[in-house]
């Protein structure tokens, strides 16, 4: 099928397309969202030690983030029908694999393979997505499906856990995996056509730039996440407080995400990712300032809002100033590198009875990020100028 060309109403089957965009999204998600469930089983349940688990949680990051860059090369090329069944399959067939294996090296690297296949079929459906009109609707509500994906499974997997083992976490993620194959054909041969040229493209100081805000904002957001919950306990919160906080924080995300997708470009792009490094901002001094569960719950949820309001913008303006329609994909790896980039700058700096220093990173990563956006949409308003086209979604909204 090619895009947007049968015989259905056009309304309905780019309908159908986002909703199997969605659908690639949550899955090809799913191995990142409830990766702490995961690592938490291989220990509980393999007898895997703690290092073990770490090497294990930083070889599935690595795998998944070198998937993101190789999407890159092939989301425009091959048909995505069959890319999008090769990664579900490939994903299903690595987890069903890994049932019963209890050998650290032989489970990594199934894990591995699992991740690698999940972050294509993530790669894909964002592209997908990224084709359709005001893109940023689409974003919002992928990342909501998202975290409403990541809630029910933490909910469900340690009951999973204690009735079947860890293979009822592999099934979790296995099973819808290769339900959403069916729902392959509904897309079209490689969606909207794209320049020959990938590599200049790729180039743009526009792009580099965009990248780099991408990069920057999860460098903060991973050193954030990383030592949120230490930080709770060294203010004197207990474990399940921390993690009840923690917990309502991530439902935050959910109003976060459709907000954006109600909003849609009605805005702009700049000034909802302005308003979102605010509250980021304020989330943060908050945690600087105060003490107590109440501050601790509200800075959660005030950034994880924000957070997930503020990414379906990110996607919107990396698309905005890519010509190559294969940039979307290419996020991801910004995502995992620069996460795991942010646990590494933040270690030096903390020590077991003071995290502050995780909230400054936070800050200073936030507003880089922001400032690498507007340079970014600048330089892209310039050239746009230069060819005698408008820049689209602009700072203070749609033209």
């Amino acid at each position: 099928m090619t895009a947007y060309d049968d015989s259905r109403p056009l309304a309905a089957q780019r309908a159908l397309i986002v909703a199997a965009g969605l659908a690639l999204v949550v899955v090809g998600g799913s191995m990142f969202n409830i990766l702490p469930l995961l690592t938490a089983g291989a220990a509980d349940k393999l007898d895997f030690s703690a290092r073990q688990v770490g090497i294990l949680s930083s070889i599935l990051t690595v795998a998944s983030g070198l998937s993101a860059l190789l999407a890159g090369l092939w989301v425009r090329t091959l048909s995505w029908p069959r890319a999008a069944a090769l990664a579900l399959g490939g994903m299903c067939v690595s987890l069903l694999s890994a049932l019963g294996v209890h050998d650290y090296w032989a489970f990594a690297v199934l894990q591995a393979a699992a991740a690698f296949f999940s972050s294509a079929a993530f790669s894909l459906g964002m592209t997908i997505i990224s084709d359709g009109h005001e893109s940023a609707r689409s974003f919002g509500a992928a990342i909501s499906a998202q975290a409403a994906y990541q809630i029910a499974a933490l909910w469900a997997g340690p009951l999973l856990l204690r009735l079947s083992g860890l293979a009822g976490v592999l099934l979790l993620l296995a099973i819808p995996a290769g339900l959403v194959i069916v729902l392959t054909p509904l897309l079209p041969a490689r969606g909207r056509p794209t320049p020959r040229v990938i590599r200049a493209g790729l180039m743009r100081p526009a792009l580099l730039l965009a990248f780099i805000g991408f990069a920057l904002f999860f460098v903060g957001a991973g050193a954030y996440w990383t030592y949120i919950e230490l930080l709770g306990q060294a203010q004197g919160l207990s474990a399940s407080l921390v993690a009840d906080c923690l917990a309502l924080s991530v439902a935050a995300g959910i109003p976060g995400g459709l907000l954006a997708s109600a909003q849609g470009n009605r805005f702009g792009i700049l000034w909802p990712l302005g308003f979102a490094t605010v509250l980021m901002l304020t989330a943060a001094l908050l945690l600087d300032a105060a003490t107590g569960v109440w501050a601790f719950g509200a800075a959660g949820v005030l950034y994880y809002f924000a957070w997930c309001y503020s990414l379906a913008y990110q996607f919107t303006l990396v698309n905005s100033v890519d010509a190559t329609g294969r940039a979307v994909a290419l996020t991801g790896a910004c995502a995992f590198f620069g996460s795991a980039g942010g646990a590494a700058v933040a270690a030096p700096f903390v020590s077991p009875h003071d995290y502050r220093a995780v909230v400054w990173i936070a800050v200073i990563a936030a507003c880089l990020s922001l400032l690498a956006y507007l340079f970014a949409w600048l330089l892209h308003a310039r050239e746009a100028r230069t060819r005698g086209e408008s820049a689209e979604g602009s700072l203070g909204g749609p033209r």
